[in-house]
């Protein structure tokens, strides 16, 4: 079996070569887990084949040899939520000094599950050193992972996750409990008795939906510490200005006592054009994510909190520490890094 590189192995090339996954590889090195002994065999032989030692990275880092990654995220347009992803990743990568570090960007429609299987295709082809994604269309960023697990490719999440994979590291807020602190801004106030849920209609066949963790937070906390509440869910279509301004104007038109609105995503700004036709003093909104949209809509007063983190430092964060981790085949000292979670309020804006 000949070396795949002329550079100390790590363990990648390892779970490569022997046709398993990274985390197979942890398994039999340290003994733990349940692996069949003919794994066990097949990934042994491979190991002393290569020559394979977990602590061989000072060997690894003076070879400087380069590490392609892949970077698959939705496309995006000027000040979207993806564009701040986007050029974190670009300050992540030139921030590493390990090795000669390169990443291609792989952008696909978030309306569309064939736009995003296309991407996984030409990603697969380039056969990268590892790859980091978030996880909008579930069932599909699922089959994707186990591709890359079936070629030993190291992969890693950004923005949200799906937990039963065998991910390295994942960089993002705890989605559930960004629900659960949006539910309590909205409601800790005063007694609710109704809630307005807005969400996008993002694709027609009802395969995307990345916010479920923080929707899902948001409305146990409402069952939990309000149960008489009632949230009312509207979909509204995120361009088409006049049906968004037409679905709210009939929504609120037969339920006048409902003064208090959320959305778990980050287009809070959306409702602006409704909340200045129909100024209520007694409203109270809630959105999510620092946009330079969503703050004018906070400095407007349409709405009266932001649930946010700094989003450029996540993506520079998670691609500076994915690839120190591949290059010298390790596992991050922590698998979840939970970014930190702000508030902003149009009191503490100026400061942010």
């Amino acid at each position: 079996m000949k070396q795949i590189s002329n550079s100390a192995p790590t363990i990648f090339d390892v779970a490569r070569l022997a046709g398993v996954s990274r985390g197979t590889v942890d398994r039999v090195l340290y003994d733990r887990g349940r692996v069949s002994q003919k794994t066990k065999d097949k990934v042994r032989k491979v190991i002393s084949e290569l020559g394979y030692s977990p602590n061989q990275n000072a060997s690894s880092l003076a070879n400087r040899k380069e590490y392609r990654f892949a970077c698959l995220i939705p496309q995006f347009s000027k000040d979207d939520y993806w564009e701040e992803i986007y050029n974190g990743f670009i300050e992540g990568t030139e921030s590493v000094r390990l090795a000669s570090v390169c990443l291609d960007m792989y952008l696909y429609d978030q309306t569309d599950v064939d736009s995003f299987n296309s991407a996984c295709s030409q990603i697969l082809a380039g056969e990268p050193a590892g790859v980091i994604m978030n996880a909008v269309f579930k069932d599909a960023v699922t089959d994707f992972a186990h591709m890359l697990g079936a070629r030993g490719i190291p992969y890693a999440f950004i923005d949200n996750k799906v937990d039963d994979l065998d991910y390295l590291l994942y960089y993002g807020v705890n989605p559930y409990k960004s629900g659960e602190l949006g539910a309590f801004l909205l409601t800790n106030r005063q007694d609710v008795r109704e809630i307005a849920l807005i969400r996008l209609i993002r694709d027609s066949r009802h395969k995307a939906d990345p916010n479920a963790a923080r929707r899902h937070g948001f409305i146990d906390y409402i069952e939990e510490n309000l149960p008489d509440c009632v949230i009312h869910t509207v979909f509204i279509q995120p361009d088409d200005p006049a049906g968004i301004m037409a679905t709210l104007e009939c929504f609120f038109s037969q339920h006048p006592d409902v003064r208090h609105i959320a959305m778990t995503n980050s287009r809070i700004w959306l409702l602006d054009d409704f909340l200045e036709k129909h100024p209520d003093s007694r409203r109270t909104v809630v959105g999510f994510d620092d946009l330079k949209k969503n703050l004018e809509s906070l400095r407007r007063r349409n709405v009266e909190f932001l649930v946010t983190r700094h989003i450029s430092r996540q993506s520079y964060q998670a691609i500076s520490e994915f690839a120190e981790c591949v290059i010298k085949g390790i596992r991050p000292a922590r698998r979840n890094n939970y970014v930190h979670m702000d508030i902003l309020h149009r009191r503490n804006l100026d400061d942010y």
